[in-house]
């Protein structure tokens, strides 16, 4: 399934899931609660509630509750419900791989992934989970990504997307985890700059001190 069908999959899981919470959406395409009589509700406004609530009611099933909310994310153009994910990377490390499974494809999408990029550099700067974080989005592949980064090898472009987002914000992980990919990239010519930026003078230094 491409990244571009996975939004569309999403977003319409997304819609089925609001109309079986009770909530209507009228002539004009704006989408009401039952349990908000009266009230008015922004779009963004309106995708927040519904994705805490989704995280609040979603028992076991972690997976349905990750597309739920990335589905308002794309059904509502709305980045910031990626925020309700934060309790699940901080502390309960069983649910987080439903997240990186949904997180990979979005990465490697044409389109981008702006709510998806702004929460992993937010993680990033967390030092309890950013390495986990990175190595559930790109990190535990360090040992084949060379190899699938070779011109004309069938997946790159999108996979090429996805290094360059996830190095892009990356600066705050630890170096044990960024320097196997850093070195399983090194020779793919368009991330030459990226990578002269991420391992700039201050990363070198500590390298060498072997710390980071």
């Amino acid at each position: 399934m491409t990244a571009s069908s996975t939004r569309d999959t999403d977003r319409e899981f997304a819609r089925r899931w609001l109309v079986a919470q009770g909530a209507t959406c009228d002539a004009d395409g704006v989408w009401q609660d039952r349990r908000l009589p009266g009230h008015t509700l922004t779009g963004s406004q309106s995708a927040r509630w519904w994705a805490d609530m989704a995280m609040e009611t979603s028992g076991a099933r972690t997976e349905e509750t990750v597309r739920v909310v990335l589905g308002l994310m794309d059904l509502y153009d709305e980045p910031g419900v990626t925020v309700v994910f934060s309790a699940w990377v901080d502390a309960y490390e069983e649910t987080r791989e439903h997240l990186w499974a949904a997180y990979r494809p979005r990465l490697e999408a044409v389109e981008e992934p702006q709510g998806v990029v702004e929460s992993l550099a937010h993680w990033f700067e967390d030092g309890f989970c950013a390495s986990s974080c990175f190595q559930g989005v790109l990190g535990g592949e360090a040992g084949s990504l060379s190899d699938r980064l070779r011109p004309g090898v069938p997946g790159r472009a999108g996979l090429l997307r996805r290094t360059r987002r996830v190095l892009t914000v990356a600066g705050p992980v630890p170096w044990a985890d960024l320097e196997p990919v850093c070195e399983a990239v090194a020779e793919v010519p368009e991330l030459h700059a990226l990578l002269a930026t991420l391992l700039g003078p201050d990363v070198r230094g500590s390298e060498r001190s072997g710390s980071r």
